[in-house]
């Protein structure tokens, strides 16, 4: 009996100090997908790795590609492509104060709906929509974007791919 309970004991032990290994591991933040206070409605200046994508979870680290959407109650939320700030809103309904994005000419923030989009950029998600502050041939707008991409025709499609890459 007294062999049962030391074995217990051990056993016990060691689950203890698994569970405190794996717990020291965790970092305090923990993913950063929001800041949360933006009531000034201002860009949130970033750093590569420093926030993940609201969508798909990637780190936003090509700034280039990098897009903000700021709420009315002041959570600002990131994304690492302009695809995923589309695909996003589908299934959130922020009242939005500002959606904004960086240009591939101009390395600056624009309003996301006065940009431009290239069809073909390498992006990080490889839907191939990138912003540019000027219109240059073959681009279109936000909302022309935002329905190709919601229709599925983005670099992803063999077929669209094949079609503008050959052109």
């Amino acid at each position: 009996m007294k062999k049962i309970l030391v074995n217990i004991a051990v056993f016990a032990m060691v689950i203890g100090v698994i569970v405190i290994l794996l717990l020291s591991f965790g970092t305090d933040e923990g993913a950063r997908f929001v800041y949360k206070g933006n009531t000034d409605y201002k860009i949130v200046p970033i750093k590569p790795k420093e926030y993940q994508c609201s969508e798909c979870s990637m780190d936003v680290e090509d700034l280039d590609y990098s897009a903000e959407l700021i709420a009315r109650n002041g959570n600002t939320y990131f994304f690492d492509d302009i695809g995923c700030v589309v695909l996003w809103l589908q299934s959130h309904t922020p009242q939005i104060e500002k959606l904004v994005t960086r240009t591939r000419d101009t390395h600056q923030w624009i309003d996301a709906k006065k940009a431009w989009y290239s069809r073909t950029d390498n992006t990080p998600m490889g839907y191939g929509f990138a912003a540019y502050k000027e219109k240059k041939l073959r681009m279109i707008p936000y909302d022309e974007m935002r329905r190709l991409m919601l229709q599925g025709k983005n670099l992803h499609d063999p077929f669209v791919k094949k079609q503008l890459l050959s052109e």
